[in-house]
């Protein structure tokens, strides 16, 4: 290139100058990179790796709300899990009380006030029952698990999703909890005849029968829904395992190494102090040319 001593044109300077520009424009994006810990954080940055990204999150998303489902499910659930066990301990007591009631050992007397503890006990069993009957909703639906009363539905929530490139959508995999699973269980509490002069046989037919049918769906209950709450928390979990590995395979993609950026940012602040400095020996150089005239 040929040296060109001009006073009205300095291509040092320019040059220096398009370099302290490139320079800024680079320093600003790792500013932004360093500051927002995103290498990509629009489509400005990589539309490819963005679009992939916000698809990524869509599913995540779509997941958060499954999990919250399965979360709300799974309080009912062991909310009526709870009732129940309190009702099975009742249930020890009361069993307790019917073979005492059934001994040719006691008086008439002693039958009937036992008879009126065993009301006492089957009371306190359906004032657990009664609370437990969930007045709410999931998706719309009334929940009452335990049937007490009007109404009541199955609960379904759905567990799988089906993950497309552009969209997410639930799949046909779903997890119902029946009404049935639970409703015997009030059927037969209130079937018992506690009258307080029971006689022996009556007591023992009780026994035999309806309080035998009421232990088995007692225990199905228990065994049941104690079933269905290990099976939610299991689905949640892997629900938050796929969730975890989006979180991470998004973080490829748009996270920016702040270690790189660091170093790549303290590297463009020397270059800048450089250029600057290079375009002052620039503009300095038709200061020289007036030395030729003295």
């Amino acid at each position: 290139m040929v040296a060109f001593n001009s006073i009205y044109t300095n291509p040092a300077a320019y040059t220096a100058l398009q370099s302290l520009n490139k320079i800024n424009r680079n320093l600003d994006i790792s500013q932004n990179r360093v500051a927002s810990g995103l290498r990509v954080a629009s489509a400005l940055d990589n539309a490819s790796s963005f679009q992939i990204a916000q698809g990524l999150r869509s599913e995540i998303a779509a997941i958060d709300a499954v999990q919250t489902t399965i979360a709300k499910v799974k309080g009912i659930v062991d909310y009526t899990l709870a009732a129940a066990e309190s009702i099975s301990d009742l249930s020890a007591q009361i069993r307790a009380k019917f073979q005492e009631q059934a001994s040719d050992a006691i008086t008439a007397a002693q039958r009937t006030d036992i008879g009126n503890e065993i009301q006492d006990l089957v009371s306190q069993a359906r004032a657990l029952a009664k609370q437990a009957a969930n007045k709410d909703t999931v998706g719309g639906n009334l929940v009452d698990l335990f049937s007490v009363g009007a109404g009541g539905n199955d609960i379904t929530v759905a567990t799988d999703l089906v993950f497309g490139a552009q969209s997410v959508a639930a799949s046909s995999g779903t997890f119902t909890i029946t009404k049935a699973e639970t409703v015997l269980l009030f059927t037969h509490l209130n079937s018992f005849s506690t009258n307080g002069g029971q006689s022996v046989a009556r007591t023992n037919s009780i026994l035999a029968s309806q309080f035998t049918a009421y232990e088995t769906a007692l225990s199905n209950a228990l065994g049941q829904l104690s079933a269905r709450s290990n099976e939610l928390q299991a689905r949640s979990d892997f629900l938050t395992t796929l969730k975890a590995t989006r979180e991470e395979i998004i973080g490829s993609y748009v996270d920016a190494d702040l270690a790189t950026e660091s170093a790549r940012l303290t590297a463009l602040q020397v270059q800048q102090q450089l250029a600057v400095q290079a375009i002052g020996i620039a503009n300095q150089r038709p200061q020289s040319l007036l030395g030729l005239f003295r």
